[in-house]
């Protein structure tokens, strides 16, 4: 294993933990009420996009059921990413979250039914970021290789604050986000111009 590999997978344990610990402390109100609606920088890039695809939230990551529920709600096309191995992940409209049914690792996906849909708005789960935009995934690169598919959508990451760390060691296939969501906090390098 590289010395990169090795800081990746150290970080990937400790960030989680913290994660974990984080979430476990919320209760449930608050854990209900965080990420329900976007702030205003990231309502207005929702505003401006056709197909928003956000993630199935599994344990202590960020939410995304009400932000699904607000999306319907100023109907946008809502997706939900279907995992092969080593492929990038594919994205099915989801117009009801009942659609949704145990995918790999057993995380909620699209069933077959669900057409497919290229996404302008990628909203990403990651277990750590930093100030220059960079996240740290499960390890398995789904993302990495979805923003290589969708170079033109717009990459947003959903975290808690305790993710936060000073240094993601990033290699030459990782993209940066353009903007990050935190409970407490929004970090960007989009522009938002009429």
């Amino acid at each position: 294993m590289s010395s990169l590999s090795a800081k990746k997978k150290k970080l990937r344990e400790e960030y989680r933990r913290r994660r974990d610990a984080f979430y476990g402390q919320l209760d449930m109100a608050t854990r209900g009420l965080a990420f329900r609606r976007p702030p205003t920088p990231l309502a207005e890039l929702i505003e401006r996009s056709e197909c928003v695809a956000l993630y199935s939230a599994i344990g202590s990551e960020a939410p995304t059921e009400r932000l699904a529920d607000y999306l319907a709600e100023i109907g946008k096309t809502v997706a939900f990413p279907v995992c092969t191995a080593d492929a990038p992940l594919e994205f099915r409209k989801v117009d009801n979250l009942d659609l949704l049914e145990a995918g790999f690792r057993d995380i909620a996906e699209p069933g077959e039914d669900c057409p497919s849909v290229s996404p302008d708005l990628i909203i990403a789960p990651m277990l750590a970021f930093d100030r220059s935009m960079q996240r740290l995934g499960q390890g398995g690169g789904h993302y990495d290789r979805t923003f290589e598919r969708y170079p033109d959508a717009l990459r947003i990451g959903l975290a808690w604050s305790v993710q936060e760390t000073e240094d993601i060691p990033a290699e030459k296939h990782d993209k940066p986000l353009h903007m990050i969501v935190t409970e407490s906090e929004i970090i960007q390098t989009v522009e938002l111009t009429s």
